[in-house]
């Protein structure tokens, strides 16, 4: 029973932090987070966004030799990866959103690949603790290709203005 309730708390306050953190574990990102219930799609893009940007900040870490530095970056990645699948509830396609209809479509694929995605830096962040650079870096490559299929499958290509 005590276990149970440490394990709620923990949760609420991860949930909390989730919702009240400015910048989602990186640097510089936008402070406006989206109502992910009264606009998926705007909390979909932020999330995405925010995923993309740890991405890049976890490779310029890795490029500048702070391995273990890149620990928080690998592990917002895998935590927003759980929520992807939540965040493509049937038709929610707008003017704006780059998601294909092949997510829907192909619903057990897609969900498989947001899986590896957080695998993949969830393993990260343990490969990154152990400060082996040589070893992030193939680790961060199963996370970028993670990233890449789903994008290569599932995303429209971004419109040229």
């Amino acid at each position: 029973m005590r276990k149970m309730v440490l394990l709620h708390l923990v949760v609420a306050i991860l949930l909390a932090g989730l919702r009240g953190s400015h910048g989602l574990a990186h640097e510089g990102h936008s402070a406006r987070l989206p109502d992910e219930q009264a606009d998926v799609i705007g909390f979909r893009t932020y999330l995405m966004a925010n995923i993309g940007d740890n991405a890049k900040e976890l490779n310029d870490k890795l490029k500048a030799g702070a391995v273990a530095a890149a620990k928080v970056n690998a592990q917002a990645i895998a935590l927003h990866a759980t929520r992807i699948p939540a965040l493509f509830p049937a038709g929610s396609v707008s003017g704006t959103s780059r998601a294909k209809e092949e997510i829907w479509q192909q619903w057990d694929d897609f969900v498989k690949i947001s899986r590896l995605l957080q695998d993949e830096a969830s393993q990260l962040g343990v490969t990154v603790a152990n400060g082996s650079a040589e070893a992030a870096s193939a680790q961060a490559r199963k996370v970028f290709a993670a990233c890449k299929s789903c994008h290569d499958q599932f995303r429209k290509p971004e419109e040229k203005q």
